[in-house]
C-alpha cells in the first residue's frame, strides 16, 4: 500500500499544479485601482476624472475656442456623446475603460486617456487550459 511519504509527496504534487492556475489567474484577472482618466485640450491637461470609484452616471460639458463636446461618464467607463466637429467619430467611438485607451476629437484637439496608477507595465499573458 501507500506509505505516509507517498502520500505526502503526492498531496504535494497535486497542490503544485495549481500554481501556475493561481499565478496567471491573479495576473489576468488584475483589478486597475486608481483608473482614471485625463483629458487633455490642446496638449495641455484639463480635468482628471477618478473612474476606479466612480458609480452612476454624470454629463461634463467641455467648451473651447475650437468648438464643445459633451463627456459622459457612466459607472467606470467615459465617452463622447455630443460633438459640434464635422464627421463626429468621436461620439461613434464608444465608451473606453481599459488603462491605454482613447477618446481623440481631432478638430477640437481634444484627448481623453485612460491611465492606471499601478506603476506595473500591464503584461500580455495567454493562459493555456
Amino acid at each position: 500500500m501507500f506509505k505516509k511519504w507517498d502520500i505526502i509527496i503526492i498531496i504535494s504534487l497535486i497542490c503544485l499544479s495549481f500554481t501556475p492556475e493561481l499565478v496567471f489567474g491573479v495576473m489576468m484577472g488584475k483589478n486597475y485601482n486608481g483608473t482614471y482618466a485625463e483629458v487633455t485640450l490642446d496638449g495641455k491637461p484639463y480635468k482628471k476624472i477618478l473612474l476606479s470609484e466612480h458609480r452612476g452616471e454624470e454629463e461634463i460639458e467641455v467648451k473651447t475656442k475650437y468648438g464643445y463636446n459633451t463627456i459622459e461618464l457612466k459607472d467606470t467607463s467615459i465617452r463622447i456623446i455630443d460633438s459640434d466637429c464635422p464627421d463626429e467619430i468621436c461620439v461613434k467611438s464608444g465608451f473606453i475603460s481599459k488603462p491605454g485607451d482613447l477618446l481623440v476629437c481631432l478638430p477640437h484637439k481634444l484627448v481623453i486617456e485612460i491611465k492606471s496608477n499601478n506603476n506595473e507595465k500591464d503584461i500580455d499573458i495567454i493562459p493555456v487550459h
